[in-house]
Formats: structure tokens, C-alpha cells, sequence
């Protein structure tokens, strides 16, 4: 039996704190760049929303009954969003409005087959953790950033369809 149950109650809780706050901020991050997405009426999304309780956490952040985790196209490891799988998602959007360096975590991307458009941003290649990348068979234009070629070496980028101006 624990000698002080008060104590070792605040300790799981506090251990459990930087996680529910990463996952709340990856939260929003997500849901900045769906506002930003030009085809709102996209149904596929309609997961990615978090609703409320009246009640905060410790941080004093709404406590999320729907965590990103549980979201379309979204998976995680220990809370993170570690995979972003979008594949033929009809999501009509700049990936520059994309917020790369919200998810530290994220190692795999698959947005191909949608109607992604302007130009890769540089910001990808802070993502220091991915190993999978695939933006093929979207409406991309222009050069590649050179920031691509700060990926992992080891990594598989599929980049089908880029046309160059």
C-alpha cells in the first residue's frame, strides 16, 4: 500500500501532462491548416475537430475528449502524431500552409493523389524524423527546395507529376 497515495495521484498526473499538451498543440496545428483548406465541405475530415468538456487540465488547456490520434488519416506513438496518411483524401490546399514544425515526431507522409498546389516548402526539411514521403500525383509547380535534401538518407521521396516552370 503506498505510504503517501496523495503524492504518487499528482505525480501520474504530471507525468501524463507533457503529452496531453503536445497532442492538444498538434491538435491545432492540424486544424489550422484543415481552415486552410479550400474544400471545407470535405467530409473525409469531418474527424478532425475536438470537442470540449467544461473542464481544463493542470495547464489550463480544454481537456480534449477527441484526440488527434483518433483522427482520419492521423496515428501516433506515445500521444504524438508520428504518420500522416492523406492518399486520395480530395483535400484541395497549399502545402505551405502546412505547420512542419508543430509535429517533431512525424515520420511518414503520405498526401499523394489530391489536389495539393504552389510549391514545396523548405520548412519539410526540418521534419528530422521522416522516412517516408509521398507528395506524387498533386498539382505542385516550380523547383524543389534544397531543404529536401536535409531528410534522413534513407528515406523514400516519391515526387511523381512536379512540373518545373
Amino acid at each position: 500500500m503506498l505510504k503517501y497515495p496523495t503524492f504518487a495521484f499528482f505525480f501520474f498526473f504530471i507525468c501524463l501532462e507533457p503529452t496531453a499538451s503536445a497532442s492538444f498543440a498538434e491538435a491545432n496545428a492540424l486544424l489550422r491548416w484543415k481552415a486552410s483548406i479550400i474544400n471545407q465541405n470535405n467530409s473525409i475530415l469531418k474527424s478532425w475537430n475536438l470537442e470540449t468538456k467544461n473542464y481544463t487540465n493542470f495547464s489550463g488547456h480544454p481537456k480534449a475528449s477527441s484526440s488527434p490520434c483518433n483522427w482520419f488519416g492521423v496515428s501516433c506513438i506515445d500521444g504524438s502524431v508520428n504518420r500522416l496518411n492523406l492518399t486520395n483524401a480530395s483535400i484541395h490546399a497549399f502545402l505551405y500552409d502546412f505547420p512542419f514544425s508543430s509535429f517533431p515526431n512525424l515520420a511518414h507522409i503520405d498526401l499523394s493523389v489530391n489536389r495539393l498546389f504552389g510549391t514545396i516548402p523548405p520548412q519539410i526539411g526540418k521534419l528530422s524524423k521522416l522516412v517516408y514521403l509521398d507528395l506524387s500525383t498533386n498539382q505542385f509547380r516550380g523547383t524543389v527546395s534544397p531543404q529536401i535534401a536535409l531528410l534522413q538518407a534513407h528515406m523514400v521521396i516519391s515526387l511523381l507529376n512536379l512540373r518545373t516552370q
